[in-house]
């Protein structure tokens, strides 16, 4: 099956002018649109790519970036183009660190990430995509390699299905109806193939992913739990697609990394 082109993520939230909530800050949204533009992206950004990436007049994006620069969440290369800051790993820090799974979970991450070649992560919802917040790998033989950070649509991929496979009803609905608003071109797919992956990862406890993300990476995952507050996790690994068939994706892949998730889940519980 072709796989879906990846959206953009810092396409994502686009706050318009015209927002009706008063007590929305749209220059703030603005500012994060600009530091949102640089997820999944190696090198430096100008601001006319940075305006490209926004859709900000080329003065606001200006303003913006100066004021980011200065507090530290932007820095200037040597060609005067812009990167991410320190200040955006700081505002990062208390989030990683609350989230004890990261440390409790790495060294039976590290075993999977062994016995497949691929490479395994702890993830969560991110509006209509999923974040990693955990990242290991055992070896870099492979084009795709994720880390801590990274971003990448719910709709095509079996992290994707784990994580809706926590959500309520009435999540599930709110998620399929933003698709339909933000991301039309993914609508029809999340209605005839990912809603019913969601309803057989909930009866046999994991999901897979063919290559519907990329065409060379298998992907299977397993929903963790809910924290106390509602944020929902899920372990993943993605496979170099010629490493397992298919069907030993679904017979032996699946089921491993459900037991990984079982551990996990016990790992947590008792720590």
């Amino acid at each position: 099956m072709a796989a879906i082109s990846s959206v953009d993520p810092s396409s994502r939230a686009k706050a318009p002018e015209d927002h009706a909530d008063p007590a929305f800050a749209t220059t703030l949204a603005h500012g994060l649109d600009v530091l949102a533009a640089f997820r999944n992206r190696t090198g430096s950004l100008s601001n006319a790519d940075l305006a490209l990436h926004t859709g900000l007049s080329r003065p606001t994006v200006s303003r913006l970036s100066y004021t980011l620069e200065q507090l530290g969440y932007l820095k200037r290369d040597a060609k005067g183009r812009f990167e991410l800051g320190l200040g955006v790993l700081a505002a990062a820090y208390p989030v990683l660190s609350a989230l004890k799974v990261r440390q409790v979970a790495r060294p039976l991450i590290r075993e999977f990430a062994a016995y497949t070649g691929g490479t395994v992560s702890i993830a969560m919802p991110f509006g209509l995509d999923f974040i990693y917040v955990e990242t290991v790998r055992t070896t870099d033989a492979v084009a795709h390699l994720p880390d801590v950070g990274f971003t990448g649509t719910l709709a095509t991929t079996a992290v994707g299905r784990a994580l809706l496979s926590l959500f309520t009803t009435e999540e599930q609905a709110a998620y399929v109806a933003d698709v339909k608003a933000e991301r039309p071109e993914e609508a029809d797919y999340v209605q005839t193939r990912m809603l019913p992956d969601i309803e057989l990862c909930k009866e046999r406890g994991f999901a897979v992913s063919l290559g519907e993300w990329r065409r060379e990476i298998f992907g299977v995952a397993a929903p963790l739990y809910r924290t106390p507050s509602g944020d929902c996790l899920s372990v993943n690994c993605g496979i170099p697609s010629f490493r397992f068939s298919a069907e030993q994706i679904e017979r032996e892949c699946g089921p491993r990394i459900l037991g990984l998730a079982r551990s996990i889940r016990s790992l947590v519980a008792n720590g």
